[in-house]
């Protein structure tokens, strides 16, 4: 029975609390009282002690579990900043620490010589094996001469202005005309102006104009003889006192052929009345003050040309094909020389900043050279396809000729955004310039070249010459290219010590991390020795607790 009772009370301790499921074991009703008597004394005083060990035991079991949980995750936080120090310290191998420059590596001999005009530099040298001409090296030279160039530029915010310009020019003799027109007679037949409308007189002038280059449309009179053959003669020669010069067409060899009439073979009929002129086909008229058109140009003309005010009867008007009044004077058209033709020309560039801006002058040699030396060089360009005598223009700046075309000024006088501030923020100009540019002349030709006894060239004489030149030698420094090698060394320089210092502040930042962990498992490993040390004193109270249970049972 004890043995029984002993299973009973072991139960009693780890099963819910139940009198009758353990009462019930015993069938003396006197064990069965002493039974429960002992049970609730064990219950009111050992159980308690005992639970409360046992409890205190499974929450130290359960913090030694959390410690041990925390040192893994401790252990596998500086596992991951031990890779993290290792790829550090690859990066570190992985530097390259730079060089710095050698100016032996920017330094080679020179050779050069001088051929009498110009100081020769040989940039080049490849030997020759087996020449049929017995030449034994190629040579590339090359000196700098200063060569006449054209050179287009750009000009920020040109600041172009536009106006207005009262001009003067001359008007040709040959494109003076009356109305009524003095008449002709060669070897007796009628002399008309040349037609172009009219296809027969078109294809002969065309066959012929390719044999005589000066013939012109407008100067041009035809006649047809007796023959049916038709003649070109000059107006302006039938206006002179000399012979005329007579063009056709042979019949008999259908070739161009050319004769000479005799003035007196000429008969002129003069034209009776008052004449009128034209100018290039436009008639002339007296000016009108009253026309406010005509009394507008005036106004502006005599501001530059006061000299047109002093015989305002004199004056005469005509209105050209762009619709502009042009004044000149009667008594010059009735003359003999070229008369002054005054105009006002609209819309003309008038400044480039500071700079007045003029027509091209081709009179002017130095402008002329300028300007030719341009259009050999930008042959492609809108300046090149400007007429010269009327849409290129020139300024003077800081002793520079400057050239641009009446397209590009105009283009950048109306592109001011604000338009009350027309020459503010204009677009680029395009201008050109002539002058000498320093430029490299090279040339590679076969050569003849004697070697010292250590291998350095000594004369030199070319494929297309029988001069024989000493060779000049000597070490040349490529300055520049060192020192730009020079700027990079000590960028790199920068770059490698901030890689240096960035990996140095990355590993103290990892060190200062595993330290702070390895800290941290120093306390847990103190803290979980403290749990061990109390969960073997709990182990021992239990121990006894039971060990006092089971004894009240003996």
């Amino acid at each position: 029975m004890n043995d029984f009772f002993e299973l009973a009370c072991i139960n009693f301790l780890i099963l819910p609390y139940n009198h009758n499921s353990y009462v019930d074991f015993f069938e003396n009703i006197i064990i069965k009282r002493h039974v429960v008597e002992i049970l609730d004394n064990f219950r009111g005083e050992q159980l308690m002690g005992m639970a409360a060990s046992q409890a205190r035991y499974l929450a130290l079991t359960a913090r030694k579990t959390n410690v041990e949980y925390e040192g893994q995750q401790v252990n596998q936080a500086r596992t991951a900043l031990a890779n993290q120090s290792a790829n550090t310290f690859n990066d570190l191998l992985a530097l390259e620490v730079p060089t710095a420059p050698s100016t032996q590596d920017f330094t080679k001999l020179k050779y050069s010589y001088n051929d009498g005009l110009e100081g020769e530099e040989i940039s080049n040298m490849v030997e020759l094996q087996n020449d049929p001409d017995g030449y034994n090296y190629l040579i590339t030279h090359f000196h700098y001469a200063d060569i006449y160039t054209g050179v287009q530029n750009k000009l920020s915010n040109p600041q172009v202005t536009e106006a207005d310009v009262p001009t003067k020019d001359a008007i040709a003799r040959k494109d003076i005309d009356t109305v009524e027109q003095p008449t002709y007679t060669v070897n007796g037949f009628n002399v008309t102006p040349y037609d172009p409308a009219d296809a027969a007189q078109k294809n002969v002038f065309d066959e012929l104009s390719t044999f005589y280059p000066d013939m012109q449309e407008n100067d041009m009179m035809t006649y047809t003889d007796a023959d049916g053959t038709l003649h070109f003669v000059s107006k302006e020669e039938l206006k002179g006192t000399g012979d005329v010069n007579d063009r056709y067409i042979d019949p008999a060899t259908n070739n161009a052929a050319e004769a000479s009439i005799t003035r007196a073979d000429i008969v002129t009929t003069e034209p009776t009345g008052n004449l009128t002129y034209t100018v290039n086909g436009h008639q002339i008229t007296k000016f009108d003050p009253t026309n406010l058109e005509q009394k507008k140009v005036y106004d502006n003309l005599i501001e530059e040309y006061p000299s047109l005010s002093k015989n305002i009867d004199d004056l005469r008007c005509y209105t050209d094909d762009k619709g502009l009044i042009h004044f000149t004077s009667q008594t010059e058209i009735e003359g003999t020389g070229d008369p002054i033709d005054y105009f006002v020309d609209p819309g003309i560039p008038t400044y480039v900043g500071n700079c007045k801006v003029e027509r091209y002058n081709p009179a002017d040699s130095t402008q002329k050279a300028a300007y030719e030396q341009i259009l050999k060089d930008w042959p492609d360009t809108q300046f090149a396809l400007a007429n010269p005598e009327e849409d290129i223009y020139m300024w003077t700046y800081q002793g520079e000729v400057r050239f641009a075309c009446a397209n590009d000024l105009t283009s950048s006088a109306i592109s001011g955004p604000d338009q009350s501030l027309p020459t503010e923020n204009q677009d680029k100009l395009t201008y050109y310039v002539a002058k000498d540019v320093k430029t490299k002349i090279e040339r590679t030709e076969k050569a003849m070249v004697d070697l010292d006894e250590a291998g350095r060239p000594q004369t030199i004489r070319f494929q297309d010459s029988s001069v024989t030149y000493y060779l000049n030698t000597e070490t040349e420094t490529d300055e520049a290219a060192y020192q730009d090698a020079m700027n990079q060394y000590n960028y790199d320089m920068q770059v490698y010590e901030k890689a240096i210092q960035d990996i140095n502040a990355k590993t103290e930042r990892i060190q200062q991390q595993d330290r702070t962990l390895e800290l941290r498992l120093r306390q847990l490993d103190t803290e979980q020795e403290a749990l061990q040390t109390e969960m073997e004193a709990v182990k021992k109270v239990i121990d006894k607790n039971i060990e006092s249970t089971f004894k009240t049972f003996e």
